[in-house]
């Protein structure tokens, strides 16, 4: 019978699977970045009936076929696209245990991913922290968008991620990840201490369209929760004249002149006590979301990334001085 034929019905078995090596793992992971096993073959410097056995093992340790040839090559099955979300997140572990140990391995490593506004003041806080108890551990700080982050713990090359989420993100990663909350997160309207609108209470969505607009590039996650307002209301969302993913850069560029920006609340705080920008106070708020510290659900937490939550939940705890997310008003 042949191997692989015999592998659809087949049962996984511990000992066949207990006989796999590291790169039977990353098989599977190379044929969906190159498309065909030949091109896998290349990269692991293997011949083709090397990686065809290679499969066969594979197939037979799980019990069932992972890989299905086209025309142009191979593409993962159903099965295999399953099997590869779970050995990402141990490529990604194994990987990482390499990282560690390469430089000062007395001292964990913990890669952090995190939306840019975490910088500005919750992650200086719980480094104090931690530094503070002797328990700081080495961090690789990796910055980017909610879904690039997303993407990027689901891969296994993160062990955690701090960031902003609406309710709709938390509900598709829920599955494949433990989310701590730490604290109510809203984004807010800026504007320098002298512009027309400092001064003024109950901004109509209306009174936004004067600009001129510092947005961030469309698609990303805050300009998506900025436009959906104004297309709820029969509105077309103000169009940038400058467009800009820093949130450091848009605030002091606002603070400098007429601009209207938007940020969230721990950038604002952090630059409103500084006099630098004041908040539009808006008739009807933008949506809030949460901060919210998020690891793999599929692996347990090293004890650096449990002390790592810790601390953020401790100092997100403490804060008072965070501008209040607004009250809706009819």
């Amino acid at each position: 019978m042949n191997p692989a034929s015999a592998a659809r019905g087949a049962t996984p078995l511990p000992s066949r699977i207990d006989r796999l090596r590291i790169r039977h793992l990353r098989l599977l992971d190379l044929v969906a970045r190159n498309g065909s096993l030949t091109a896998a073959g290349e990269v692991l410097h293997l011949s083709q009936p090397a990686v065809t056995k290679m499969l066969q093992e594979l197939e037979l340790a799980f019990g069932c076929k992972l890989i299905e040839r086209t025309t142009r090559g191979g593409r993962l099955s159903l099965a295999g696209e399953r099997a590869l979300e779970r050995l990402r997140v141990v490529l990604g572990a194994i990987d990482a245990a390499g990282e560690a140990l390469l430089a000062r391995p007395e001292v964990p490593l913990v890669r952090l991913g995190m939306l840019p506004l975490v910088g500005v003041d919750v992650l200086p806080r719980a480094v104090a922290r931690l530094r503070a108890q002797g328990s700081l551990p080495r961090l690789a700080v990796r910055e980017h968008s909610v879904a690039g982050l997303a993407a990027m713990l689901s891969a296994g090359e993160l062990d955690c991620i701090v960031g902003r989420l609406q309710q709709d993100d938390a509900g598709q990663l829920k599955a494949g990840a433990r989310i701590t909350r730490l604290r109510d997160e809203y984004l807010a309207v800026v504007c320098a201490p002298g512009h027309p609108l400092a001064g003024r209470r109950g901004i109509a969505l209306a009174d936004l369209h004067e600009g001129p607009w510092i947005l961030p590039p469309l698609g990303t996650h805050t300009r998506d929760v900025f436009e959906q307002p104004f297309l709820d209301s029969g509105q077309l969302p103000p169009v940038p004249h400058i467009e800009s993913a820093s949130f450091h850069s848009n605030l002091a560029m606002t603070a400098a002149g007429d601009f209207l920006t938007v940020a969230p609340a721990t950038a604002l705080a952090h630059y409103q006590a500084m006099s630098m920008v004041r908040e539009v106070r808006l008739r009807v708020p933008f949506a809030s979301g949460h901060l919210v510290f998020i690891t793999p659900a599929a692996i347990e937490s090293p004890p650096a990334v449990d002390q790592l939550r810790e601390a953020l939940v401790a100092v997100t705890a403490q804060d008072g001085g965070l501008p209040p997310a607004p009250v809706r008003r009819r």
